[in-house]
């Protein structure tokens, strides 16, 4: 979502003005009850992939209850393609989120009996919730994010949970005490890994998005000095992105120089990217969306956090195959994801080559044989 999220003049309107707004709609509306019956649920899911993915929960649990006829779900056009993955959908709203009165006016566009924002910081979220055809609302409470007076009900968002439990929270004042996991609910047409060569190969997705981006991606030697590795142990490479990595995608081809790699970026569907990843031997990546994929199709993952916190934005269920840098060498502080101190060093260059390959070998039984480099970044154990 570069071109939504990282726009810094709208977001300092968005914490200025959106919070006085809400802040006088919380104190001059009365909170609604619950609708004693609620047949119809809307969804604000505006954040990036990997969010989306973890909070696809919130559908999976409303589609098992018999009472709920229609499920809408709002999304930006940076993440609505994800909901091709997810059944129980009626309908997927394109909000134009960048401009406020448009997006108010496709918004109330649809009526419905309880809507939850998943939203954990944007107030604009918020004030759209405020302004929707909803009986009822739901969002988060987020400390110093001034978001929360205009819902009906808010929820305490959590900074020391798994960001899949703070979404599971957001369906407690339904009545629903959720342990669903994000899986891919809607039957697919199976496709193979297009373009890759050979059965046995890897993915790497090195990209990032969002606030400062760079500043959570492995540096591209280090992609190269890898694939050169998987290449003579004979793996292809499949490398994957959106429109906005397709050029450093096709740098990093060319950097790698091997006919065994291949560029996904911007030129396959999410059904396919789902297909390439689920016959992958492995998938490589930074904290992004991809990485939520690959957990939720149970496809081998190494995911490697600089400032990122993977207790907080981990993979779900792959532990064994994270590697961080440790807050005392400077990594794992991010919340939210721009709680970037002045001055921040980039700290992803201290994850080593030879950290992943040994990851690689002890957790998933890759052999790739001997590296002379010290491995160093934290590999943290399940």
């Amino acid at each position: 979502m570069k071109n939504e999220r990282g726009q810094n003049l709208l977001k300092r309107v968005d914490l200025i003005l959106g919070g006085a707004l809400l802040y006088l709609l919380g104190a001059l509306r009365k909170k609604r009850r619950p609708p004693i019956q609620c047949k119809t649920v809307g969804i604000f899911a505006f954040a990036a992939i990997g969010d989306s993915i973890l909070s696809s929960i919130i559908i999976s649990e409303f589609r098992k209850a018999e009472n709920i006829s229609r499920v809408v779900v709002f999304a930006s056009r940076s993440n609505a393609r994800i909901y091709d993955l997810f059944d129980g959908i009626d309908e997927v709203v394109i909000v134009p989120l960048t401009s406020p009165l448009k997006a108010l006016q496709t918004i109330r566009e649809y009526e419905v009996d309880v809507l939850i924002d998943t939203s954990q910081w944007p107030r604009i979220s918020a004030l759209l919730a405020a302004f929707a055809r909803a009986k009822f609302t739901i969002g988060f409470k987020t400390a110093h994010q001034f978001r929360h007076y205009a819902y009906d009900i808010s929820v305490e968002h959590g900074d020391t949970l798994h960001e899949l439990e703070n979404f599971r929270r957001l369906l407690r004042p339904c009545g629903i005490d959720s342990t669903e996991f994000p899986k891919v609910t809607k039957e697919l047409r199976p496709t193979g890994a297009p373009l890759v060569m050979g059965e046995k190969y890897f993915v790497f997705h090195p990209w990032a998005s969002g606030t400062h981006f760079e500043m959570r991606e492995w540096p591209l030697e280090n992609w190269c000095d890898l694939a050169r590795i998987l290449i003579d142990n004979g793996y292809a490479i499949a490398i994957t992105g959106g429109p906005e990595d397709a050029t450093r995608a096709q740098r990093l081809v060319d950097l790698i120089g091997s006919p065994k790699v291949v560029n996904l970026a911007a030129k396959v569907s999410w059904t396919e990217v789902v297909g390439t990843v689920r016959r992958a031997q492995c998938i490589v990546c930074v904290n992004t969306g991809v990485m939520h994929l690959s957990a939720m199709l149970d496809t081998p993952v190494v995911s490697l956090h600089g400032p990122t916190n993977p207790f907080r934005w981990g993979p779900v269920n792959k532990d064994r195959g994270v590697i961080a840098v440790s807050r005392e060498e400077g990594g794992m502080f991010l919340n939210l994801g721009f709680e970037y101190p002045r001055n921040a060093k980039n700290v992803m260059g201290k994850i080593s080559v030879a950290t992943v390959a040994n990851v690689l070998s002890e957790v998933y039984s890759i052999n790739l044989g001997r590296h002379d480099k010290k491995p160093t970044g934290e590999a943290l154990a399940s």
